[in-house]
């Protein structure tokens, strides 16, 4: 652990004075687990997110605003846009996240929590919920980067996408196998890192920058990948 001195330095970056004033004195960790392009400070009672990417974060807030007080999720402390940079302070749930070793040596228990995970975002009522992230909206955004050359099948998970020779073919294919939508609310990035979970029962879900109203198997998928690549 290292305290509060050393993370601007580390991080270079001058954090706002009315998030300094929740975290100043305290010990923090570096998230290493996960895949975000944000950075990620553990404390032990907050999570300081840091990004220049707006869009994860806004939607994390719009998220809370919803769903604060019918889902397991952290409650948002302190937001600040500042100088191109996105600040957000969080409370921090307490538990293991499900890829620990304690469930990856109890497979039975791991399915069973992935399993209630599902189910409670399921049962979530979405009908006037304003958190859209369908199958179009997904392909639409996917669309949109590989038209700017930003999406490389050389740098894709060959295990995912073997098989096709570019993106092209892979976005050809994903219009033409379009299924009737099945609307859910769905994390959206699902992996087994982001569910928190206390011996036998789920805590709640972090990194909820990706929730949204979407088709149900977009969240099976990602959470099969998780579970098979752990």
């Amino acid at each position: 652990m290292k305290t509060l001195d050393s993370l601007e330095k580390v991080l270079n970056i001058n954090i706002p004075k009315s998030i300094l004033k929740y975290i100043d004195g305290l010990e923090y960790e570096l998230d290493d687990v996960g895949m975000s392009n944000s950075k990620v400070v553990i404390f032990e009672d907050y999570i300081l997110k840091i990004s220049t990417l707006s869009f994860d974060i806004e939607n994390e807030i719009r998220v809370y605003k919803a769903l604060g007080n019918v889902l397991p999720i952290p409650k948002i402390i302190e937001y600040v846009n500042k100088d191109g940079m996105i600040f957000l302070l969080k409370t921090k749930l307490k538990g293991k996240m499900l890829c620990d070793e304690y469930y990856m040596q109890r497979p039975e228990l791991l399915f069973k929590l992935a399993k209630e995970a599902l189910e409670l975002l399921w049962s979530i009522d979405i009908k006037n919920l304003d958190l859209m992230n369908t199958y179009d909206c997904i392909m639409s955004f996917g669309e949109s980067l590989n038209n700017k050359g930003c999406l490389n099948i050389s740098d894709s998970d060959k295990k995912v996408t073997f098989g096709f020779n570019d993106f092209n073919e892979i976005i050809d294919y994903l219009k033409k196998n379009k299924k009737d939508d099945d609307l859910v609310l769905t994390h959206g990035d699902l992996c087994i890192t982001n569910i928190i979970c206390d011996n036998d029962k789920i805590v709640g879900f972090i990194d909820l920058g990706l929730m949204g109203i979407s088709y149900k198997y977009h969240d099976l998928a990602i959470l099969y990948r998780s579970i098979k690549y752990n």
